[in-house]
């Protein structure tokens, strides 16, 4: 089984091959098409080759021939490939050179293209049961009508006489039927007239040209054609001989005719035509009763986030019409033969076999269609395949993970898990933060390209709190690149909730809101101090602090660039994808990293943030050493400096006396009232002892080393009873 696929006529070179082999690269499998045993660089296009188990026995039998055939047309259907598809066709070799440019072509510079073995797969050959056969042509459908392609140059036609008996033995001999008014127009030419006594044809050179395409259009061979319009004895011949060179201009005319013909048979294919029209759009029949399309988003300033990616797109019936409204097809023939033309648009609402669908359904893995809903769902960008990834391997365990195995295991445990649970929610964001150019982007862009369609890399937080938000809708892997910024209280509530909601509310524009399910897997990536809400218990996000080894290491990432698009990317899904998890679930061993931590200091609001400065610096405001209680600090000491701490910071600023006395007494405080006037207040332990009841209340901290007699009055500061003095003693002054 073969392919041939070459570059669409008017298009950039370079890109319709890389398009082409993307294309073979990439799934195939969404198709129905294994994966080709070799493939071929043409020079100009792309050759994909499968090697079959057992041959097929043909034995010279031209039904034979032609079903095996039918393998060939199917996939050159599937894949867009040229019309070649003959079992007896002559490939060319690797090693040699094709496409060799004419003397203007070469002026310019253009030099023969080497023709190369691109890629081979050393599987096993394919049983015939692998492939599809393309439809076999409807008796009744116009593209039967198709008659033989053209004879490049003219042959010597057959001795006259060669009239309307001639034609008809032939006809009678291929079991052809030959049009009246073909044989009509060659008896009598230009002077054939209707029952009204009308002349049928206003010239010479018309006749003529009827005969030419009636008899195209029965199979009637070149020569034939031309020997009957160059045969005196037919009246339609008189034109012709009044021509300066007669035979020259017969076989002109043969040849304009047959063109005709096969671009007639060629836009009467229905069957394929039909095919397509199903590929490309549906009827939605449940509802407002629509046509689907899909259509790719291209980059703007509003829309560069989804750039590339497939949308669906609802048209009505009218709108549909008018989208098609200068492209028909045919749907017969009239009595002189001309094709009976429609406008595509009606011609495929109104057919029966047009494709329906009840609506849309997005199940990652399932079929195509989802009892009688459309399955959004469309694979792999690429199928899986063996091969070498370690590059990309390193990186996660020496620059993602910092070198920790153990943060490395679980990145790739956790992307393994995405790849192998599409339609489960991981509950656990994986997060990392560092500099510019460390390398957190390659890795999150990566894993994000494994899931083609399926993947989303958002860089703006309107993507998340907008209100719209269909693109959400058919994504399984987000990619949060400096998505959300320090403060925006509606991105990290949104966030919280794409983590571990298991439905979403989508709404596109002019849509009503419905609940989907909730297929997100997301890793984020920022440059920030602040990335993530992570509060107290934080289980939603895996956070890890990328080394900088790397940065502006420009042969490194060379090479690992290399490594994704020379197969890495295709070896890292097919090892994921075979990667023994067992049991095993992102949200039941997130690592407790450092750069965790730091996102919960970071996450702090309110009183909570004071008092943990507070402990880190080991200073508390206008405190006391009260005798024979040890330090002192009252409420409004607290609430005053706190409050005056906060100005400068976002979330909430107000701090009660209820807030003060909640969180002192958890940080281990006893409430005391000073007498005198003195207020109210607390006693307070040890700083050791009240960060001890900080890592156990809210989250265990790395504390910097302070001094404990920098934090504890002495017994000779402020409020300490100076030693009695005796009676009789004099004062000192």
């Amino acid at each position: 089984m073969y392919v041939d696929l070459d570059p669409r006529a008017g298009e950039d070179l370079a890109t319709e091959r890389e398009r082409i082999r993307k294309r073979l690269n990439g799934s195939l499998a969404a198709d129905g098409i294994p994966t080709p045993s070799f493939i071929i660089d043409s020079g100009g296009g792309w050759q994909a080759f499968w090697r079959l188990a057992e041959p097929i026995e043909l034995n010279g039998d031209p039904a034979k021939v032609e079903d095996a055939e039918r393998y060939n047309i199917e996939l050159a259907r599937k894949l867009g490939g040229d019309a070649t598809h003959n079992i007896d066709r002559i490939m060319r070799l690797p090693g040699g050179l094709t496409n060799w440019p004419n003397a203007k072509k070469r002026a310019k510079g253009r030099e023969p293209a080497p023709t190369r073995l691109y890629d081979w797969h050393a599987a096993e050959p394919y049983p015939l049961a692998a492939f599809k056969q393309a439809p076999t042509a409807r008796a009744e459908a116009p593209a039967s009508r198709k008659a033989p392609r053209a004879t490049q140059k003219p042959v010597p036609v057959p001795a006259g006489p060669y009239g309307v008996a001639e034609l008809e033995a032939w006809a009678t001999t291929n079991g052809k039927v030959l049009p009246g008014a073909a044989l009509k127009a060659l008896v009598h030419g230009e002077q054939l007239t209707d029952d009204n006594g009308q002349r049928i044809y206003r010239s010479g050179s018309e006749a003529t040209w009827a005969v030419c395409c009636g008899l195209a259009r029965a199979g009637v061979p070149d020569e034939l054609i031309a020997a009957a319009i160059l045969d005196k004895n037919n009246g339609g011949a008189a034109h012709v001989h009044r021509q300066q060179k007669p035979t020259a201009y017969a076989w002109m005319q043969v040849r304009k005719a047959r063109a005709e013909v096969e671009a007639e048979a060629d836009a009467a294919d229905n069957d394929t035509i039909l095919e397509e029209m199903n590929r490309l759009h549906a009827v939605v029949v449940q509802g407002k009763v629509r046509v689907l399309s899909w259509v790719k988003v291209e980059p703007d300033d509003e829309h560069s986030d989804l750039a590339g990616r497939l949308v669906v797109d609802l048209q009505s019936f009218e709108d549909f019409r008018n989208r098609y409204r200068n492209k028909t097809v045919v749907v017969g023939f009239s009595d002189n033969g001309k094709p009976k033309l429609m406008k595509r648009g009606d011609w495929w609402l109104d057919h029966e076999h047009r494709r329906e669908i009840r609506g849309l359904v997005f199940r990652p893995g399932g079929e195509a269609e989802i009892n009688g809903f459309q399955n959004l769902w469309r694979g792999w960008a690429m199928e899986p395949k063996p091969g070498d990834w370690s590059k990309m391997r390193e990186h996660v365990r020496a620059v993602l993970a910092n070198g920790n195995d153990e943060h490395a295991d679980y990145i790739l445990r956790w992307t393994a898990w995405a790849v192998q649970n599409p339609a489960r929610q991981a509950e656990v964001a994986l997060v990392f933060r560092g500099g510019r150019g460390v390398g957190k982007g390659i890795f999150a862009r990566a894993v994000k390209d494994l899931f083609g369609q399926h993947g989303l890399h958002i860089r703006s937080s309107k993507h998340l709190t907008g209100d719209f938000n269909l693109h959400l809708r058919d994504c399984c892997l987000m990619f949060a690149d400096e998505a959300i910024a320090p403060g925006d209280k509606a991105a990290e509530s949104r966030l919280k909730g794409l983590v571990t909601e298991p439905q979403l509310l989508i709404e596109g524009k002019g849509e009503n809101a419905v609940m989907s399910p909730n297929y997100l897997h997301i890793v984020m990536a920022s440059n920030e101090k602040w990335v993530v809400p992570a509060g107290d218990d934080e289980r939603r996000f895996a956070v890890f602090d990328v080394s900088g080894a790397r940065q502006g290491d420009q042969a490194y990432w060379n090479a690992l660039v290399a490594e994704l698009d020379g197969g890495g990317l295709a070896a890292m899904l097919f090892d994921l994808l075979a990667m023994d998890l067992r049991d095993w679930h992102p949200r039941r061993s997130v690592p407790q990293t450092d750069a965790l931590m730091r996102q919960k200091v970071a996450s702090l609001t309110g009183l909570d943030a004071y008092l943990y400065d507070l402990l880190c610096v080991g200073e508390f405001p206008e405190l006391k050493n009260l005798p024979e209680k040890g330090p002192f600090v009252s409420t409004d000491s607290l609430r005053i400096a706190a409050s005056v701490w906060l100005r400068s910071r976002h979330g909430e600023q107000h701090v009660s006396g209820n807030d003060v006395s909640e969180l002192m007494t958890m940080l281990g405080a006893t409430k005391y009232r000073r007498g005198g006037g003195g207020g109210r207040g607390f006693l307070l332990p040890s700083l050791a002892a009240m960060r001890t009841k900080w890592d156990a209340a809210k989250f265990p901290a790395t504390w910097p080393a302070v001094a404990e007699s920098e934090t504890i009055p002495q017994q000779n500061e402020l409020d300490v009873a100076p030693p009695s003095r005796g009676d009789d003693e004099k004062p000192p002054f």
